[in-house]
């Protein structure tokens, strides 16, 4: 980690239900992703991962805890911004395992939408649109139907979309389930290379084996409580500046 502000978890708590029915889902989470980051969540089914994406994504209110995003407090034992929706439009991308294209909007429509709802100029919104597509090797698509791209095309419109209002944060949910590997690890080479093009932190709950190698650093979530370690590629870059200094 740098000392760059990005997303930071500190104790997140949450709790659903009562008394003696009371689920406690979240017992104390501690996380730190850095602009131009991506870090991978992993853990069995029924650790946290949801409730905690969710709770990051304001999606739902934790019991207790701080969320900050880019150095603002949204969150502390209870939320410091009035307008969630706008803060999820604005500050916050989110991409899923499905691409949930508009079916109705052509490619550049899908991935204008949102800056256009949160007020820009269409043309502005076109044109960052372009600027996303291109950099994700979809521009010659910028017209078609999502009906008439195929899958693989359709996850990168989806991640340029997470991209178009700038925001701090992208949370991915199983972005490269329905992937075969080649196209897994080509996504996961788009969110590096996303990240630190636009200085975005990302985190990417999943599953897949295939990708869990790709990760610098992990977060692994077990019983409501988040352990950090180096991941596969974490361990090779610093075995690889190991042998540079010896040398």
């Amino acid at each position: 980690m740098t000392d760059e502000m990005g997303i930071r978890v500190e104790n997140l708590r949450k709790r659903y239900g009562s008394g003696d029915k009371a689920v406690d889902a979240l017992k104390g989470v501690d996380m730190a992703v850095a602009p131009g980051e991506v870090v991978g969540l992993i853990g069995p089914s029924g650790s946290g991962k949801s409730t905690l994406l969710k709770c990051l994504g304001a999606v739902i209110e934790p019991t207790g805890g701080l969320i900050s995003i880019g150095g603002e407090v949204l969150y502390d034992e209870g939320w410091k911004v009035r307008d969630l929706r706008t803060l999820r439009r604005d500050r916050i991308g989110f991409i899923f395992q499905a691409p949930y294209l508009i079916p109705f909007l052509d490619v550049t429509d899908n991935v204008a939408l949102l800056p256009m709802l949160a007020g820009r100029p269409d043309r502005e919104a076109r044109e960052r649109a372009l600027e996303l597509l291109t950099a994700l090797d979809v521009a010659h698509r910028a017209e078609a139907m999502p009906s008439q791209i195929s899958g693989g095309e359709q996850q990168r419109v989806a991640i340029a979309r997470a991209l178009a209002n700038r925001p701090p944060v992208i949370l991915a949910d199983e972005p490269t389930a329905p992937l075969d590997s080649e196209r897994a690890l080509t996504v996961m080479a788009i969110l590096e290379s996303m990240a630190k093009q636009y200085r975005t932190a990302i985190i990417v709950v999943t599953h897949d084996e295939k990708i869990i190698p790709t990760f610098r650093r992990l977060y692994s979530i077990r019983d409501g409580k988040t352990e950090e370690r180096i991941g596969q590629a974490g361990q090779t870059n610093a075995q690889s500046n190991d042998e540079r200094t010896s040398q």
